[in-house]
């Protein structure tokens, strides 16, 4: 079982060894009996769905993108935004942006899967794309070793993060610099909260601080 007080307080004490800022009073994440993770094989599914997704934000073909995810029957864990993306041979640049940012979401499903370090501050890895399976390469594989790091370490990194995309957010609304986007904290968090179980639907998984 986790303890959402003790991993706060602990969390605190790091951001504030980096010099930080943090607030007492922002709340912890759910209970654990609250939330609903996903079992290994299914984060792995939504690491080739993105990783799909991901490849539209560097001009992919759409349509093709997602006739290889019907190959191997995974378009039906797409979420309905991203059946919009696929569904369509244009998108605008706003979308695009959106998409390639998703690769931060990756860097913390990798991390999730025990394929690579989490590194708070810096962006994603270099040789980030090798430990996924790329587009219109059979997935099974992948898909079948999936294992999940313990839930307790991941809920340590969704709270880490849930804090420093606070300290994010506020600096922005301050108008002062922080050390890393605001919109980079939050695509890491969103995939660690997911994985949590925060919230099932990918298009759903609350941002608020």
């Amino acid at each position: 079982m986790v303890d959402p007080q003790a991993i706060k307080a602990a969390n605190i004490e790091i951001l504030r060894s980096w010099d930080v800022p943090t607030i007492d009073h922002l709340p912890t994440l759910e209970e654990e009996a609250d939330l609903s993770p996903p079992a290994a094989i299914d984060v792995a599914r939504r690491c080739v769905v993105l990783n799909h997704v991901i490849g539209i934000g560097f001009g992919g073909h759409a349509p093709t993108l997602a006739e290889a995810l019907d190959r191997w029957d995974l378009m039906s864990y797409a979420s309905d935004r991203e059946r919009d993306l696929f569904s369509r041979g244009e998108h605008t640049d706003q979308e695009k942006i959106n998409a390639t940012w998703q690769v931060e979401c990756m860097q913390s499903f990798a991390w999730c899967l025990g394929l690579a370090d989490l590194k708070v501050f810096d962006g994603c890895d270099d040789d980030l794309a090798t430990k996924f399976p790329g587009p219109f390469v059979d997935p099974r594989p992948f898909i079948e070793s999936a294992r999940l790091r313990p839930f307790v370490e991941i809920y340590e990194q969704a709270d880490l993060h849930y804090r420093i995309h606070w300290a994010a957010r506020s600096a922005r609304l301050e108008g002062t610099e922080f050390i890393v986007p605001e919109g980079f904290v939050g695509e890491r968090r969103k995939a660690l909260d997911w994985v949590i179980g925060v919230e099932s639907d990918w298009d759903e998984v609350p941002s608020d601080t």
